[in-house]
């Protein structure tokens, strides 16, 4: 069976002018995604945004749905998490992020959370992640944590690199070991803050100690890195030793075709956040 990866959508409320689609929003899945997705054998499917106050959202498919549709989800990365999401306001205008849409990836996460389908989240969806879980956000990693060192550069984008360094007894380590540290890229300007229930720090930057992955402790795959495993496959030079984005996708893919075996036997669910089913 080819696994079918839903991949939430990057919003673009405000398109620039030449794309022929003045005042329209427009949704769409950046290309790196995809193909990382599917060079390891799964098809990706943008799951689209539907505005809930246009007339057209009457009649959607149920959330419910959409998740027996698809074997999994990733969170793309993009703008900021808003920080009224996580029950503060911006410490400045630049960093409002767009509630709207972390409106729809939560609904989204809920839902693929509750059928016990593994999340993936990459970056903001690292960072959504931890939300979800009643954590909070480093709004501005320069300006609010002494001693950063430069996590973002607007000129070099994905080709900033850092290394990382993965905690003793995580998923990570098990994946990659831990004798020296990783290099990875680094394309973002906020971090996790306070850490959400349930979740465990899977990696930190070993220079200033910035949360670089997550992991939810319970039942099922809900794991989120603060890097981009998708722009490492960039033939690009400079990015060639980066660390390999196969073993994360394919654990993710591994945890995707056993719920799904598990669903096809009747096998029992348990669902993160839900009663244990009882046995008796």
């Amino acid at each position: 069976m080819t696994l079918r990866i839903g991949i939430s959508a990057r919003l673009l409320h405000q398109p620039p002018d030449g794309l022929g689609l003045p005042q329209k929003r427009l949704q769409f899945l950046e290309s790196s995604m995809a193909h990382w997705i599917m060079a390891h054998r799964a098809i990706a499917l943008m799951v689209p945004f539907v505005d809930a106050e246009s007339p057209l959202s009457v009649n959607r498919a149920p959330m419910a749905d959409i998740v027996d549709l698809l074997d999994g989800l990733v969170l793309q990365g993009g703008i900021d998490v808003c920080p009224e999401t996580y029950g503060e306001t911006p410490r400045d205008p630049a960093w409002a992020g767009d509630a709207i849409r972390d409106r729809y990836e939560l609904e989204l996460l809920h839902a693929f959370i509750e059928a016990g389908k593994p999340v993936l989240g990459v970056c903001r969806g690292a960072q959504l992640i931890n939300v979800y879980f009643g954590g909070s956000l480093v709004q501005d990693i320069p300006s609010l944590w002494p001693g950063a060192v430069t996590h973002q550069d607007t000129g070099r984008y994905d080709r900033l690199v850092h290394p990382v360094r993965f905690e003793a007894g995580s998923t990570l380590e098990r994946l990659y070991g831990n004798s020296t540290a990783h290099r990875v890229n680094s394309i973002h300007h906020q971090c996790v803050d306070r850490l959400g229930q349930g979740l465990m720090v899977e990696a930190r930057s070993p220079e200033d100690g910035v949360v670089e992955a997550i992991r939810h402790e319970g039942p099922g795959f809900v794991l989120g890195v603060q890097w981009h495993p998708e722009f490492h496959l960039s033939p690009v030079e400079e990015m060639q030793g980066l660390l390999d984005s196969g073993p994360v996708m394919l654990e993710f893919l591994r945890a995707a075709r056993n719920r799904a075996d598990r669903h096809r036997s009747g096998a029992a669910v348990v669902h993160p956040g839900s009663p244990l089913p009882n046995f008796t």
